[in-house]
């Protein structure tokens, strides 16, 4: 069968508008499409390369920002003792009393176990707590004697003490007998591990034998002038005796 030269070109021209059909879907449109996720992409990175122009300008403000919040958090961790011992309870109460011995007297002190209330932070791997916080509060409950100032002093002396402690309950009555307020006082003292910082223990003075009360504070309440003489000549003749 022969072609003859129209038809030939006829033939020539659709095969040419194929192949460039066919070049069209396989390389133009996905260029188009690729190009067009492209543009896509480079809004979604402007819009990331002006929001980090905006932090760039600001950041002095936001370097500074760092600087006060850990200088706030050392602050509230240096609030919280490094341990605690029995010991450190005692001289606490002690040293309140003796703060306070004209209006406040001690009676009796319950010391309750520790507890742990908060962990935060991820062990270590060189030992396990390393680099965890451990907070503990030890709940404390005693019996006293106080004036009414004296009660309000008692108050201001817990809150007015750097290390953190919190009233759970204050309880008042009064004495008939004494003319005194009487009650007990629950409240938690607090301490913290792995805070870096090392174990201040109380310091504890020494006290002379023959006393039969090292604090004083619940004899001289209620004493008049006549007691505390009394007193004072009976430790000053225990001590001519040691």
């Amino acid at each position: 069968m022969k072609i003859d030269a129209k038809t030939k070109m006829l033939i020539l021209f659709l095969l040419g508008i194929a192949i460039l059909v066919c070049a069209y879907m396989m390389i133009v449109t996905p260029m188009k499409e690729k190009t067009a996720a492209i543009e896509a992409d480079n809004v979604g990175l402007q819009q990331k390369a002006e929001e980090y122009t905006a932090v760039n300008a600001q950041s002095a403000i936001y370097k500074q920002g760092i600087v006060d919040l850990t200088a706030e958090r050392e602050e509230l961790l240096n609030a919280f003792p490094a341990g605690m011992t029995r010991e450190d309870e005692i001289m606490y109460w002690a040293n309140m009393e003796k703060d306070n011995s004209s209006s406040v007297a001690i009676s009796n002190l319950v010391m309750s176990s520790w507890e742990e209330v908060y962990v935060d932070g991820a062990p270590s791997s060189e030992g396990e707590g390393a680099t965890q916080l451990h907070l503990y509060k030890a709940p404390v409950n005693y019996t006293y004697q106080a004036t009414y100032d004296g009660v309000k002093d008692m108050v201001k002396y817990v809150f007015a003490q750097n290390d953190k402690k919190s009233i759970q309950s204050l309880n008042v009555s009064y004495d008939t007998s004494s003319g005194n307020l009487v009650g007990t006082l629950d409240m938690n003292m607090y301490y913290m591990k792995g805070t870096g910082n090392d174990y201040e223990p109380t310091a504890i003075p020494s006290v002379p034998t023959g006393i039969t009360n090292p604090f004083r504070a619940s004899e001289a309440l209620m004493a008049d002038s006549t007691d505390e003489h009394s007193v004072d000549s009976e430790e000053s003749d225990a001590s001519d005796e040691d």
